[in-house]
């Protein structure tokens, strides 16, 4: 039985760090996502405003290449009091054995374990941002609320985007989102909510219970 307290831990420090960065940096801030690849280390932070995604040029399918593309935002989160390898990355390489297999002192764990050890640490992300928006941080400087996912930046996991999409967000949105390429009327639609100049927080606006 593993231990996750330390995994939790840094997830919650690195989150916090990674959202009052990005609050400070672009006071527009309306989306923010956790970019992970196969390989189980650690997350990066990034973020947009409504303000680089409504200067967004071309067609909105060229646009929505960029906007609902993490890995293409402008913001990137840099924690300069997390020590390589980072405080996350030591965290899960201790539970899988990569540290150990490192250190020549153990072995990493096998297939089957290793994938469910990816299933517990990607859930454990979503509830430490679900604890944060429960929280009331998970919002820009002017106290709107944050559209946040995890990405899967190496397209190792095709389907996580949309995944933590629908466990973070509403169901409206969440509809929206689905079809954000497929449909060019849903990624407007999109487009309008996270470029709104004044937005409501509203029932609607909350993640699924």
């Amino acid at each position: 039985m593993h231990d996750f307290s330390r995994l939790d831990d840094a997830i919650a420090t690195t989150l916090r760090a990674g959202v009052a960065e990005l609050r400070e940096a672009d006071a527009s801030l309306v989306m923010l996502a956790c970019g992970m690849v196969e390989d189980l280390t650690g997350f990066f932070i990034s973020g947009a405003g409504s303000h680089w995604i409504a200067a967004l040029p071309g067609t909105t399918a060229e646009r929505s290449e960029y906007a609902w593309s993490p890995s293409e935002w402008p913001l990137s989160a840099n924690d300069e009091s997390d020590a390589a390898p980072g405080r996350v990355t030591a965290a899960i390489w201790e539970l899988s054995g990569t540290q150990a297999e490192i250190d020549g002192t153990g072995e990493e764990l096998a297939e089957e374990a290793y994938d469910e050890l990816r299933v517990e640490y990607e859930d454990r992300i979503m509830r430490a941002l679900e604890a944060l928006r429960q929280a009331g941080e998970l919002r820009n400087a002017a106290g709107r609320e944050l559209m946040v996912w995890l990405h899967s930046a190496d397209a190792a996991d095709e389907d996580l985007d949309d995944r933590s999409f629908a466990r973070l967000q509403s169901p409206e949105l969440v509809a929206l989102f689905e079809q954000r390429y497929a449909s060019s009327e849903a990624a407007d639609a999109l487009f309008t909510r996270v470029t709104a100049a004044h937005v409501t927080i509203t029932q609607e606006d909350t993640p699924n219970a």
